[in-house]
């Protein structure tokens, strides 16, 4: 009886050990995709004139044309482990629920800037 004891304990221990519980999404992107109710903000720089306009608005979040990509405002990105994307003119975040998304476009003499941030509403696009 003192034998069995410990190889029961062992054989408990071996089976227990290697059942692992796995909490990563199929899709690391599933964590972006969605709805987001944002605050829209464009403002002109240089001789274009002045413009400024807010307004709130709903943007979708979708899957990209490959399998590691996501589509935001007709871009097409690839997020960094930290759900960052950053290119020439243009950044995007993402943080817990939030998004946050920068583009400034235009030429040397005038364009204008375009700030999104808002809160996820939805997890369907």
């Amino acid at each position: 009886m003192n034998k069995i004891i410990p190889v029961i304990f062992l054989a408990f221990f071996f089976l227990t050990a290697c059942d692992k519980e796995d909490n990563t999404p199929s899709d690391l992107r599933d964590e972006f995709r969605g709805q987001y109710q944002c605050r829209e903000t464009v403002s002109c720089y240089g001789s274009c004139g002045t413009c400024s306009t807010v307004r709130d608005t709903i943007i979708s979040i979708d899957y990209g044309n490959s399998d590691s990509t996501i589509t935001v405002l007709g871009r097409e990105v690839w997020l960094d482990s930290a759900g960052s994307y950053s290119a020439y003119h243009y950044g995007l975040y993402f943080r817990n629920d939030s998004i946050f998304s920068n583009y400034m476009n235009g030429g040397l003499g005038c364009g204008q800037y375009e700030s999104y941030v808002g809160v996820k509403i939805s997890d369907t696009p």
